[in-house]
């Protein structure tokens, strides 16, 4: 069997039964991105020989049965520390000395028998839906005139290329759409956990530090990879029971404050796309309802202030001078709100915007919501990183319209491909859950993807 294409789940299995050891998986998927066409770009640090010995460190443990994601070969977006590794955060104006330790993250992907295999490129401090710097322009690979999104979009592209099968990413507050507008522009899953915002009332830096997400090529190894995260068991997945489910097609943060005009238009094939996954769902035995939750009048300020903020406390320990144009300018917006101290006020606006949407999941009596998870086509692979904040604000708006919301509030959200559009892009879609209901998120999501049978790769893979 040719591993590079195996899922997370059957590699793990191989090795647990002995029918394969991690070091040759993991040396199987160091050959096979050495010469993978689809991958340019993903990667910014390859640990050829310290994977390998992992590797086999992992062959020897006397238990393989208690590890979930044994020899899984992984990605870890280079914001991450992994040990021994001089992480850049997504420029070299941002690298960081050799790191002595693993990220917790990181850590906890160890503990399940994974092998880290390389670090992936970033947008700067996390923050763009673009993945670019010097030159370095990583291409889509379904259509090579588009990007990869960002911020975490080398992991994105790892995977979707089938350098892994299981790569982590930045998501949370501050990013632009996290690992769900990476998945959406390649064609992957892109899972962001829950994380409730009230919880860092007295360290609103901690919140705007951003979380990680899960970026995978199947349901399953998406929840396996989040098992290994939060040290639990992964549930099967299954058909979930009859739901009641509202989907919309509006964008629930449409404005950015500062820019006039309409930054964000649906085109026809996604919201084609939308009507196809709810007669799927109806088709299922679900109740679909058109509805979408109103957020309230701070949303949109909420997230472009956090994201600015987000900006200053990242960029203070580097010189801002030789910091990409857009974020010095990102920063220095974000400066004032925390020199005037004004930055804690944004955490009350995402908790009252968290509670506006957890009312109308109440009220309605909603267990799932869906949306599209990009407006059109990602965008243009291009030197994003070259040009100014107002020309990445716009691209931003449009490109993290649907998935930035819940990045500020933490809801549990989902981003998977139904299909091909007619342009050759992934076709994909987002679904969110109130707070406790990721199992039904990724229940759900494999039951869309049995009916609706998506590619779990490019052409050419």
């Amino acid at each position: 069997m040719s591993w590079p294409g195996a899922t997370a789940r059957q590699i793990a299995r191989a090795v647990r039964r002995g029918d394969a050891t991690a070091a040759a998986i993991v040396a199987e998927h160091i050959a096979d991105a050495a010469v993978n066409p689809l991958i340019g770009g993903a990667f910014t640090d390859t640990r050829e020989s310290t994977a390998l010995a992992e590797a086999a460190i992992v062959d020897e443990l006397p238990d393989l049965a208690s590890l979930p994601l044994a020899g899984v070969p992984v990605a870890v977006c280079e914001r991450f520390a992994v040990t021994g590794g001089q992480a850049r955060l997504g420029s070299p104006a941002t690298r960081l000395p050799v790191a002595g330790s693993d990220d917790e993250m990181v850590r906890r992907l160890r503990g399940a028998g994974a092998v880290v295999v390389g670090t992936t490129r970033s947008s700067e401090l996390g923050l763009w839906p673009s993945t670019d710097d010097q030159g370095n322009v990583p291409v889509n690979p379904w259509r090579a005139d588009r990007g990869v999104a960002g911020p975490s979009g080398g992991a994105g592209l790892a995977v979707a290329g089938g350098a892994v099968p299981l790569a982590v990413g930045q998501d949370g507050p501050g990013t632009a759409g996290g690992v769900r507008t990476v998945a959406a522009a390649c064609g992957i899953v892109g899972f962001s956990p829950e994380h409730d915002p009230v919880v860092h009332h007295d360290d609103t830096t901690r919140w705007l530090a951003g979380t990680p997400g899960l970026l995978a090529t199947t349901v399953s190894d998406a929840a396996e990879g989040y098992a290994a995260l939060t040290r639990s068991m992964a549930p099967p997945i299954s058909d979930p029971p009859r739901l009641r489910i509202a989907a919309t097609d509006r964008t629930l943060i449409p404005g950015v404050p500062g820019l006039r005009g309409q930054l964000v238009s649906t085109d026809e094939a996604t919201r084609v796309s939308l009507l196809s996954v709810v007669r799927t769902l109806t088709d299922s035995g679900h109740d679909t309802h058109r509805s979408a939750p109103a957020l309230g009048p701070r949303a949109s300020t909420a997230s472009v202030s956090a994201w600015a903020a987000a900006a200053y406390l990242r960029s203070i320990r580097f010189d801002r001078s030789i910091l990409q144009r857009r974020t010095r300018r990102l920063a220095s917006i974000g400066e004032r709100s925390v020199r005037g101290n004004l930055y804690g006020g944004l955490l009350g606006d995402g908790v009252r915007t968290r509670e506006h949407a957890l009312d109308w999941f109440h009220n309605g009596g909603f267990d799932v919501l869906v949306t599209p998870a990009l407006a059109g086509p990602p965008p243009a692979a291009e030197g994003w990183s070259t040009r100014g904040l107002r020309e990445n604000l716009r691209a931003g708006a449009r490109a993290a319209a649907y998935t930035a919301p819940w990045g500020l509030i933490g809801l549990p959200s989902l981003v998977f491909p139904v299909g091909v559009r007619d342009d050759g892009l992934p076709a994909t879609i987002q679904l969110v859950a109130p707070p406790g209901h990721a199992d039904v998120l990724f229940d759900l999501a494999g039951q869309l993807t049995e009916r609706m049978k998506p590619r779990r790769y490019p052409p050419g893979r």
